[in-house]
C-alpha cells in the first residue's frame, strides 16, 4: 500500500509556494507520491483574463514537479468545473488499495 498525496489547484501560475508546500508535504507527510492536479476550470476562483491555458498550467506544473512528485491532468481530461469530491471519487477507484491524502493550500481550506 502507497501513501499518496492529493494537491490540487489552479496553479495560474505555479508558483515558490506551491512548490515549497509540495516539498514539505512530500517529507512532512512521508508520502510515497504527490499528485500535482491542475484544475480545468475552478468553481471558487475564476481565472483572470489573458491566463494561461488549462494545458500551459499542466505543462508549467510538470517543469517544477520534483522527486516523488507526478502531474495528473484527471481534471483536465474531465474537463468543466472541477470539483475535488469527484477527483477523490476517481483517484479512489483509480487507487482502490492505496492511502489518499488530501493536501490544499490555506486559500481553500479557509
Amino acid at each position: 500500500m502507497s501513501r499518496i498525496g492529493i494537491y490540487g489547484g489552479a496553479f495560474n501560475p505555479p508558483h515558490t509556494g506551491h512548490i515549497r508546500a509540495a516539498e514539505y508535504a512530500v517529507q512532512a507527510l512521508a508520502l510515497d507520491k504527490l499528485l500535482l492536479i491542475p484544475s480545468y476550470v475552478s468553481p471558487h476562483k475564476p481565472l483572470p483574463a489573458g491566463s494561461a491555458t488549462p494545458a500551459q498550467r499542466l505543462a508549467m506544473t510538470g517543469l517544477w514537479a520534483g522527486e516523488k512528485m507526478e502531474v495528473c491532468d484527471i481534471e483536465l481530461s474531465r474537463g468543466g468545473t472541477s470539483y475535488t469530491y469527484q477527483t477523490v471519487e476517481q483517484l479512489k477507484l483509480q487507487y482502490p488499495h492505496d492511502e489518499l491524502v488530501l493536501f490544499m493550500g490555506t486559500d481553500m481550506f479557509l
